[in-house]
């Protein structure tokens, strides 16, 4: 069967509305194909694995989603690539708790859905820290030319300044890590933060955590900075989605850490705002 995609915003919330109700037909009727998604609890499932992951997803069984509704929808590579980043309020122990989550959704040159990779802070549902590794391979699958201001924002982050990465920042910009806690040494994961100061703040504790995992001998002006592996890089002209590894040098246990980030444009051409969906912090 060929579907012919006209709105991927309209795919992305039919599939997260199929695995909200666990209606593993319509779910399966997205695809143009096999059925393919990846997702952080239930990993890479394509056609008949698929179906567990549909009837067991674990927002929807482990915690119970409440309501949900499309925030942001970026479409990019000539229609080929979608990010669409849904916001859920999830029933956590008879109380509300949000799950933001990105629905990266991948079309053939008929326009039809072949594969759906979901980004999202499990940690929300199951209450314990998870680290997703590689879910992609090492060669990239799309780069489009990075806006000269996130080029140098993925400058600074590679070497450990966090003033540079922050004045990428407009001086109201939003830095949205999506997790519980101001302090990344909570291990609760990076929250919100608001303003380019409060951003200076929080990133030079990113690269202070990380230089001691690294075992880097860090000091107020040098850092080991992050390794980003870029694979998937798309745009619309206002917002970037770029899906990454990060590589986390001489960790004993995990080399890769997944996740994807929207970054947004301001009307000053600076970072409006920054959204990021991986479980390293």
């Amino acid at each position: 069967m060929t579907i012919s995609i006209t709105d991927p915003q309209t795919v992305a919330a039919a599939l997260v509305e199929g695995l909200i109700s666990r209606d593993v037909d319509a779910v399966r009727s997205l695809f143009d194909g096999p059925a393919d998604i990846d997702d952080p609890a239930a990993g890479r499932q394509i056609d008949g694995g698929f179906e567990k992951l549909v009837r067991e997803w674990a927002p929807a069984t482990i915690t119970g989603v409440t309501s949900w509704k499309v925030t942001h929808s970026t479409t990019g590579a000539n229609g080929r690539f979608n990010g669409t980043e849904i916001s859920l309020v999830l029933n956590k122990d008879g109380a509300e708790k949000p799950l933001d989550i990105v629905v990266i959704s991948e079309f053939n040159e008929r326009g039809g859905l072949v594969r759906n990779r979901l980004y999202y802070r499990l940690a929300r549902v199951t209450g314990e820290q998870h680290v997703r590794t590689r879910i992609l391979g090492e060669e990239p699958i799309n780069l489009e030319p990075f806006n000269p201001v996130l080029a140098e924002y993925q400058k600074q982050l590679r070497a450990g300044d966090p003033d540079g990465q922050a004045d990428t920042f407009s001086p109201d910009g939003i830095f949205n890590g999506h997790g519980e806690s101001q302090d990344l040494r909570d291990g609760l994961g990076m929250g919100v933060y608001v303003g380019r100061e409060n951003i200076r703040a929080v990133l030079k504790q990113m690269f202070e955590v990380g230089d001691e995992e690294a075992g880097f001998e860090s000091d107020d002006d040098q850092h080991a900075g992050a390794i980003i592996e870029k694979l998937n890089a798309f745009t619309d002209g206002t917002t970037t989605i770029l899906e990454f590894n990060i590589i986390h040098a001489n960790h004993p246990v995990n080399r890769t850490s997944a996740g994807v980030a929207a970054y947004e444009l301001g009307a000053d051409g600076l970072i409006k705002e920054a959204r990021v969906y991986d479980e390293a912090w």
